[in-house]
């Protein structure tokens, strides 16, 4: 008996939940997981964004290092250039 009352009071739930909640009705293909260009309407996996900003993130910090390093090497060769004069 009490295992029909619970089926039945399972059944009402769920179609109380089914109503306030129509996933069913939508494809939700991962939300989370996923972000939709609006401009172009594709989808993009976060992590995949977000490796790709870390990527370019990654070279430009390279691309830095690079020019203060051969700024570096300029300033001191100036500096040579100067005391040579001297």
């Amino acid at each position: 008996m009490i295992k029909i009352i619970r089926i039945f009071l399972w059944e009402i739930v769920s179609n109380l939940e089914q109503r306030l909640y129509p996933y069913y009705e939508e494809d939700s293909g991962d939300f989370y997981y996923t972000v939709k260009n609006p401009d172009t309407g594709e989808q993009y996996a976060i992590i995949e964004w977000i490796k790709s900003f870390d990527e370019r993130i990654q070279r430009l910090q390279d691309e830095m290092l690079w020019i203060k390093s051969e700024m570096n090497s300029l300033k001191s060769c100036n500096v040579l250039k100067k005391n040579n004069d001297d």
